[in-house]
């Protein structure tokens, strides 16, 4: 079922993304927080550290289940809905990584559909930062762009690059977008 006021914005780690949730998050929309990130931290908070200790496999199967989830929950909020990267790219990066992809996350992502239009923030390496979640050099990082927007692409999203403006401004630019989209 496809959800068409569930708006995924994707692209490139570093690339402003998370700001421009919480950004849209501070305006009442609904938004939903990178999967990835929040098991990351939930690891790091029992003790865990990154790196060696998360087996990969497991890390990447915790995520798909958890954007599953994540999905469900979302039925229940106010549209539109606005996620921090989502399903199909989690299976894209499993198959890139050589992981096994469960037959049951398949199904779910042909079901999990999200509005046909997905935001993509390209590399940008002006306002790109390592910290403590993010350790890659940009180029390292930069080198699964392509990769993430293939993920929604081949199975039929289309895309709409974010322009590199202030974040309010690609609020407003989202938000418009949006309207068009959905014909308000």
């Amino acid at each position: 079922m496809v959800c068409k006021h569930f708006y995924v914005i994707t692209g490139a780690s570093g690339a402003g993304k998370s700001t421009l949730l919480r950004a849209l998050g501070d305006k009442g929309l609904s938004v939903i927080e990178e999967a990835a990130l929040a098991v990351l931290r939930e690891k790091e908070s029992d003790g865990g550290t990154l790196g060696t200790s998360i087996h990969l496999q497991a890390f990447m199967n915790e995520v798909v289940e958890r954007n599953i989830r994540a999905y469900e929950t979302a039925r229940s909020l106010p549209p539109p809905v606005f996620f921090d990267r989502g399903l199909p790219e989690c299976l894209g990066h499993m198959r890139l990584l050589g992981l096994d992809v469960d037959g049951a996350y398949e199904a779910a992502s042909a079901m999990c559909r999200y509005a046909d239009t997905v935001f993509v923030a390209e590399p940008w390496p002006e306002i790109y930062v390592r910290d403590q979640w993010r350790r890659a050099s940009f180029q390292r990082a930069a080198r699964s762009f392509d990769a993430t927007v293939a993920s929604y692409v081949d199975i039929g999203y289309r895309t709409c690059a974010l322009p590199r403006v202030s974040v309010d401004e690609r609020v407003a630019f989202i938000l418009d977008q949006v309207a068009t989209l959905e014909g308000v």
